[in-house]
């Protein structure tokens, strides 16, 4: 009996130790995205430049685009696809709470559609803007996604009659979830009442959903602090 109570304790600790590093998985991809997708297209095309001994490259502000998913279409496309992909299978194979999977799952889903169809291009065809239609549907349920975990779903562990999430940690869960729905808000009132090629020559999404996407990321890998074995 006490073999097996040791087998299980090691099993049971391997467990944990898996899980919070799938957290802390999710929340470094999260704040990389941003940064690797923007940093890699400008100094690759200087690579390609020079490689081609030519000038055409542009200058960094020149090379940042409008959004994180205007990147499928740069040298940064591996990345940002990667990066959703990665989303997914961390998000779909989540397994904590009842609702966490559930959640888990849909958001996941959500983010490979959102690596697999690609945003719409300029001067599209109609198929473009179906596929960039799903693509900006898939990227809403994504990031409704993570605010549900932020707001309701980190701050308790599930099954439990006693809250053991530290009061400071569920304050910064529920902030992080707040700031990914304003940041959903403000999107959706500036493509109300900004002008598309105003909108695109601030990189009005990319700020915002880099925002979101730092929030999201930054709750993921403090809740992979939870429980951490001694």
């Amino acid at each position: 009996m006490a073999g097996f109570a040791v087998s299980d304790w090691l099993e049971d600790r391997w467990f944990i130790r898996s899980h919070l590093l799938q957290r802390r998985l999710v929340g470094t991809a999260g704040f990389a995205l941003p940064v690797l997708v923007v940093v890699f297209n400008w100094v690759w095309g200087l690579v390609v430049d020079a490689a081609n001994g030519t000038h055409l490259a542009p200058s960094f502000w020149d090379s940042v685009q409008s959004s994180i998913s205007a990147y499928y279409y740069t040298y940064s496309a591996n990345i940002f696809v990667g990066a959703q992909i990665a989303f997914a299978v961390f998000l779909v194979t989540y397994r904590y709470g009842v609702w966490e999977r559930r959640v888990g799952i849909v958001a996941g889903i959500a983010a490979a559609i959102v690596g697999l169809c690609p945003t719409t291009p300029p001067d599209p065809t109609t198929l473009q803007r179906l596929v960039g239609g799903l693509h900006i549907t898939a990227a809403a349920v994504f990031f409704v996604g993570m605010a549900v975990f932020c707001l309701f779903l980190f701050p308790r562990d599930p099954g439990v009659a006693v809250n053991t999430v530290p009061r400071g940690r569920r304050v910064l869960f529920r902030v992080c979830g707040v700031i990914i729905v304003l940041a959903l808000v403000v999107a959706v009132v500036g493509a109300l009442v900004l002008d598309s090629a105003v909108r695109d020559e601030i990189r009005f999404l990319l700020w915002l959903e880099s925002v979101a996407v730092f929030a999201f990321a930054l709750a993921w890998l403090v809740k992979g602090l939870d429980l951490q074995p001694s």
